[in-house]
């Protein structure tokens, strides 16, 4: 039943995040580069840090106490974003200007990088439905 709702909650997540980008717009742009990551870094990059390794090592817990077919695929999904994590936490000044130079990328690129996500988050939620 976990990686049922995980799969589901990850995928329900990343397929809302396209919309909610647009619908947003420039606010979302604000938001992101002048609050959610300003100059100087924010306290809910600490918190925001340990939910994602909490839920990672959970993840892997159960990936390897219980024997679901697939649970890989969902395990390593929720794995990723340790990625992004660490440059957040260890090497925050180049995240910031990496999210700077995405974010002044054409429409067209993160059009394309939302709609992969989408696909992505559908794919889960199906392996949620019809697998676990």
């Amino acid at each position: 039943m976990y990686f049922k709702v995980l799969s589901i909650a990850y995928g329900v997540l990343m397929i809302l995040r396209g919309p909610v980008v647009a619908l947003l717009g420039r606010r979302w742009a604000h938001f992101r580069l002048n609050a959610a990551y300003s100059e100087k870094r924010p306290v809910w990059v600490w918190l925001t840090a340990l939910a994602d390794l909490v839920i990672t090592a959970l993840t892997w817990t159960m990936y390897l106490r219980t024997h679901v077919d697939y649970a890989l695929i969902a395990t390593l999904v929720v794995t990723l974003p340790l990625v992004r994590t660490s440059q957040v936490l260890f090497n925050y000044r180049r995240f910031r200007e990496f999210t700077l130079k995405v974010a002044a990328r054409k429409p067209a690129y993160l059009v394309t990088l939302d709609v992969a996500v989408a696909v992505l988050g559908a794919a889960l939620v199906l392996l949620g439905i019809f697998v676990y």
